[in-house]
């Protein structure tokens, strides 16, 4: 343990000693710095995030100045070191207690506290807690992936009812009147198709279809979701219905030509039947009224002989 030699350490000789021994096992990294910044006690592991020598008892400010420039110890995030410096020294005992994390350049993350005591001084204790910063990172990495995952259709990847809701709500909240188009799919007898070939011959077909109609997507801002059974749906933002009807046709000329065996359709193939619908969106309530149009529009592509796109009137 090292103390300056200044009348302040004086004063405390006979409390210093015996806190300094339990500071030196703590693990943590201690300082003390007397009223005008200077340091007055440091342990080994504050020595080791400052470039001055054990013993030594330099200024705050130079402590910050050395480290910058040797890109040592705590990182000072800035391209002006004596701005940076100006701005924290008036932070620093403004309140009698602050609590802050920094990285250092090693690596590691510490949790630093500041204790201003009166007529000794500002005390300041750095606790390494890498570890604990690692696993919250971790684990919100962890929840993003379990919103990921609870917003995808397993059996298809694309997004399920869950994404479809979070979409809304995004594009509701807005309040911009933003043009989104609706392409509403499904695939044409498929109830005969799985009770002639089996449930998981239907799961296949479905996973086909559902990789088909992405890769005849080929538009920026398309979001694909399976709505449930053999129901999928095209979120396209921004594009106008003379796209989203091309888009349709590749979907539909893609699916045709990939040949699917179909025993119950009258071309032996699986087939496609579409409705488009476009509106501005302001809220909830235009956003429900978008795909109850497009809903619309597929039943009467349906009821239209099926294999057919059809589009509700601008």
């Amino acid at each position: 343990m090292t103390f300056s030699s200044n009348d302040r350490s004086d004063q405390l000789a006979h409390v210093l000693p015996v806190t300094a021994r339990l500071f030196d096992n703590s693990g943590a990294a201690i300082s003390l710095f007397d009223d005008k910044d200077r340091l007055l006690y440091g342990n080994a592991q504050y020595y080791e995030l400052i470039c001055h020598p054990l013993g030594t008892h330099p200024a705050w400010p130079d402590i910050v100045r050395d480290n910058y420039a040797k890109s040592q110890g705590l990182i000072a995030e800035t391209d002006d070191i004596e701005l940076w410096i100006r701005a924290a020294l008036a932070k620093r005992r403004k309140q009698t207690y602050r609590q802050f994390e920094v990285d250092a350049w090693d690596g590691r993350w510490l949790l630093m506290t500041e204790t201003l005591i009166p007529d000794v001084g500002l005390l300041g204790i750095g606790v390494d807690v890498t570890q604990a910063k690692n696993m919250t990172t971790e684990l919100k990495q962890e929840y993003q992936n379990a919103l990921v995952e609870a917003e995808t259709d397993l059996l298809t990847n694309m997004g399920n009812r869950r994404a479809l809701e979070r979409l809304r709500k995004i594009l509701a909240s807005k309040g911009c009147r933003y043009q989104v188009t609706a392409l509403m799919i499904d695939i044409d007898q498929f109830k005969p198709y799985n009770d002639t070939l089996g449930h998981l011959q239907g799961d296949l077909c479905l996973q086909q279809v559902a990789r088909l109609i992405q890769s005849g997507l080929r538009v920026s801002e398309a979001y694909p979701v399976r709505l449930g059974g053999d129901e999928f749906l095209v979120l396209m933002l921004g594009a106008p219905m003379s796209l989203a009807q091309r888009v349709a046709q590749r979907i539909k000329n893609i699916v045709r030509n990939s040949a699917i065996p179909h025993p119950a359709t009258a071309s032996g193939l699986v087939t496609l039947s579409m409705g488009l619908a476009s509106r501005e969106i302001a809220d909830s309530e235009s956003f429900s009224s978008l795909l109850k149009d497009a809903d619309d529009a597929l039943y009467q592509a349906k009821r239209g002989g099926r294999d057919r796109i059809n589009k509700t009137p601008l």
